[in-house]
């Protein structure tokens, strides 16, 4: 009990003699007592039972002392104000205990609804988060407000206890902290201080247990005063583990199903990979395998032309099955993060110029036509990367849109980035295929009328456009229809970087 709880209802006390004095002199009042036995309800309200039992004594005193005949005596000159006074000690003492009663269970109502409040935040908080780790850091800190004490959460990896979080933050338990959190892992029970097992332990462990058992443990430390957890305090700690577990068991069974799914993903990705390059590989290589036979079988008959010709189409179809394995090779790297850039300052309107002379040999049946600027700054890039990125676009633009389209590129410089720009007048990409336009395997269908034979048809080219521009720190954007409800334009921006 604090030493002002008594001050202040001592004060209390001196405070209903003055008014019992002014009272007296300007109203007399038949019983004065009934100002002093405020003062004990003052004290109960505020401070509890003993506080207010005090106030009653001094209350019982000060009364006697001075408005009892014979005043600032404590003698009692007649019978029945000494049964006044008695009963006065009597009423103001089974006052304040029961105004203290009162105000115990309120201070518990209180605490009780407090608790209440932080659990529900807790599971709220609990309740948004996902990742083990999250759920894990999330709890040691919410534990830690909760019971005022350093929260610890130790999990199972690997069949060994490993730190999973802690607040405030350490890095580390040392031995006798650690044998005694596997102690409550391996045993299934608490264990540390406050318990009958290793009770010189200065932390408390209780172990997480879910459906598919023991998870790992939860711990607090010991108090600097070294006061034992009360039953409260036992009970919200409790709470606070089955909270913790559940919610850890849900993030443990996100991260399976998550796995679960990775592994659909990448088997789904494998079987479409396969597929697609079984289709597109077989026709290049039965082109190549047929004049190559030809040749071989033929050639004494074959004229020169035609030997040419043979040996041309065998040249372009190899081109094209070199250009789907380094597409291939390349969204490997991007889909591992290995892509490495060699960069150098690039000059644009040369990379542009390669690509549209690259497609225009491969049989491009679409005009193509590149308006860039003699200005136009160079960026720094890695110039083969670039190449492929464009090459790629400009291979999509040509391979989806009919004989005789147009094909534009062009440039858009701000102080910041450099556009690359790509539009056509083809009929567009489809409204449910654009959202989708740069992932994988993403294919709209090839315009009947288009016989040129170039680029690729797995669907790979404008998401390896997109990780190689992704690397580069830039982005790239897809419009349709651009003009007269036709038409597409990909864009691809890549920042500036001032010149040594």
């Amino acid at each position: 009990m604090s030493p002002m709880s008594f001050l202040w209802s001592t004060a209390a006390v001196a405070t209903a003699l003055a008014a019992g004095w002014l009272f007296a002199a300007l109203a007399p009042v038949p019983n004065i007592s009934m100002v002093f036995l405020m003062a004990v309800l003052f004290a109960a309200v505020s401070f509890g039972k003993w506080p207010a039992i005090y106030a009653s004594v001094l209350s019982f005193l000060v009364y006697n002392f001075f408005f009892i005949e014979p005043l600032y005596t404590f003698q009692v000159g007649e019978p029945q104000e000494l049964f006044a006074l008695i009963i006065f000690l009597m009423v103001a003492i089974v006052t304040s205990t029961l105004a203290g009663r009162v105000r115990e269970q309120a201070r518990a109502a209180n605490e009780r609804a407090g608790t209440m409040r932080r659990l529900y935040e807790f599971t709220s908080k609990l309740s948004g988060l996902t990742s083990v780790e999250a759920v894990a850091g999330g709890s040691a800190g919410e534990i830690h407000i909760s019971l005022r004490r350093p929260a610890v959460i130790l999990l199972d990896q690997g069949g060994e206890l490993s730190l999973a979080a802690a607040w405030p933050p350490e890095d580390s338990l040392d031995s006798m902290t650690m044998d005694a959190a596997r102690l409550a892992y391996t045993e299934h029970k608490s264990v540390g201080f406050d318990t009958d097992t290793l009770p010189e332990v200065n932390w408390h462990f209780v172990p997480l247990r879910t459906q598919r058992g023991t998870i790992g443990v939860l711990g607090i430390a010991r108090d600097h005063s070294g006061v034992a957890l009360e039953a409260d305090a036992r009970a919200l700690l409790a709470t606070l583990c089955e909270q913790t577990a559940a919610a850890l068991e849900r993030a443990f069974l996100v991260r399976e199903i998550l796995t679960a799914r990775n592994a659909a993903e990448t088997e789904r990705v494998r079987n479409i990979l396969l597929a697609s390059v079984s289709h597109d590989f077989r026709t290049p290589l039965a082109t190549i395998l047929g004049s190559a036979t030809s040749l071989l079988d033929y050639r004494d008959k074959l004229d020169p032309v035609a030997q040419n010709g043979l040996l041309r189409e065998i040249k372009a179809e190899a081109e094209g099955l070199d250009e789907m394995v380094r597409n291939l090779l390349a969204i490997t790297r991007i889909d591992a993060g290995a892509l490495e850039l060699r960069r150098d300052w690039v000059d644009l309107r040369e990379i542009v110029q390669r690509v549209v002379n690259t497609a225009r040999h491969r049989g491009a049946q679409a005009a193509l036509e590149p308006h860039l600027p003699a200005d136009v700054p160079m960026i720094s890039a890695d110039a083969t990367l670039v190449e492929q990125a464009l090459g790629n676009v400009v291979s999509n633009a040509v391979l989806h849109t009919p004989k005789g389209t147009h094909v534009a590129i062009d440039a858009c410089v701000t102080p910041g980035a450099i556009s690359i720009r790509v539009t056509d007048d083809g009929p567009g990409i489809p409204a449910d295929v654009l959202p989708r336009v740069f992932e994988k395997f993403v294919r709209a269908r090839r315009d009947a009328t288009n016989t040129s034979d170039k680029g690729d048809g797995i669907g790979l080219g404008l998401a390896i456009a997109k990780g190689i521009v992704a690397a580069h720190g830039g982005s790239i954007g897809a419009e349709s229809p651009v003009a007269q409800e036709r038409g597409t334009r990909i864009t691809l921006t890549f920042p500036r970087e001032p010149q040594q």
